[in-house]
């Protein structure tokens, strides 16, 4: 019970965290052949003209997906360092609905955006010794990348683009045509006639290939698939596990209540409230759950402390989780217990004492 609790509450905190990006209604398409590319790059202003769409951008990993490490030279560092890369089109901070804290979003305003700007998360300007407004005007140069020197124009809050089992590491964002998928953002309301005008626009440019999509919310599913397997599994054996233990306390109630018939027949007769029959009979077992729940507790926590250190981002295993799950265990070990227990008080004594 402790563990299945732990393992709900790790990952309901995972489905609902904040994850610094805008996962909303978001169509993620792989670019797996050269159709889908001439689709997003040729007509992506067709897309942008369809009433249900808000935002396109092509990049090289969506959130969730991957992301290349590569080593950059960067300005007033002797050793190169070491950063994640996205290579984007100038709607990707648009599309996500990230927050540029410092400088200003790429943009094709700007015609050496193209080849001579990125931007930087504000991980990776702390890494480097920067504040975000300090990180403006610097320049980087992927030394497996680029011929040139880019220059950090703007600064956006950190966001998860990795798993939540990571921290966030510092990212590099720039322009740049390595695009392996591109995200479309819906607008508010009727989803699936988005979708459909989507996929009919690109049935028009008659591809070889099929048209495939995902929405980038139900990303956590495919991330997290191992531990909702885990959960279920758990919860399984957790409920096989509760309703073995109830039949093995019921047995043992029944055949205690059968070997103290006699007695419970002499305390009734002496004035012994069904109540207080109850409390005799339900005492004994209550103190082997109670040392169960001793036994139990310490072995949860290590075990549970060890599951979550898999995670970067991860829930207390606060005090009250336990005295809940207790309080359950005490519940259902009376509930079992006093269905037999309240059966042997309510006996007439006269027939208890006669039977014996």
């Amino acid at each position: 019970m402790l563990g299945m609790a732990i393992v709900t509450r790790q990952l309901h905190y995972l489905k609902h965290k904040e994850l610094g990006y805008n996962s909303a209604q978001t169509m993620v398409i792989p670019i797996q052949n050269e159709d889908i590319y001439n689709f997003l790059t040729q007509r992506k202003g067709d897309l942008l003209s369809q009433s249900h769409v808000s935002n396109v951008s092509l990049m090289s990993g969506e959130p969730g997906g991957y992301f290349d490490a590569q080593m950059f030279d960067v300005e007033g560092h002797d050793e190169r360092w070491r950063g994640r890369t996205e290579f984007v089109d100038f709607d990707y901070v648009k599309t996500l609905g990230l927050k540029v804290i410092a400088g200003r979003d790429l943009s094709p305003a700007f015609p050496t955006d193209s080849t001579q700007a990125l931007l930087l998360n504000r991980t990776a300007a702390a890494k480097l010794g920067w504040t975000p407004q300090q990180a403006i005007g610097k320049w980087l140069k992927n030394t497996l990348h680029d011929s040139t020197r880019q220059i950090v124009v703007g600064v956006v809050e950190d966001f998860n683009f990795l798993s939540l089992r990571e921290h966030i590491e510092p990212l590099v964002i720039s322009p740049d045509d390595d695009q392996r998928v591109g995200l479309v953002r819906l607008k508010p309301g009727d989803v699936q006639a988005g979708v459909e005008a989507v996929a009919a626009l690109y049935a028009k440019t008659k591809p070889a290939y099929p048209f495939e999509y995902r929405f980038l919310d139900e990303q956590f599913d495919q991330l997290y698939q191992t531990n909702l397997r885990q959960q279920t599994i758990l919860g399984i054996f957790a409920g096989l596990a509760i309703f073995i233990a109830c039949l093995g306390l019921f047995g043992l109630a029944s055949f205690l209540a059968r070997q103290r018939t006699k007695e419970i027949g002499v305390r009734k007769v002496l004035g012994a409230s069904v109540v207080s029959v109850v409390a005799l009979l339900s005492k004994d077992f209550l103190k082997l759950v109670l040392l169960a729940i001793v036994v139990a507790s310490p072995l949860a926590y290590y075990g549970m402390n060890r599951w979550l250190q898999n995670f970067a981002y991860r829930v207390e295993m606060s005090w009250w989780v336990f005295a809940m799950a207790g309080l359950v265990a005490i519940g259902v070990a009376l509930l079992t217990i006093s269905v037999q227990s309240i059966r042997a008080a309510l006996v007439n004594p006269v027939k208890s004492l006669r039977s014996e």
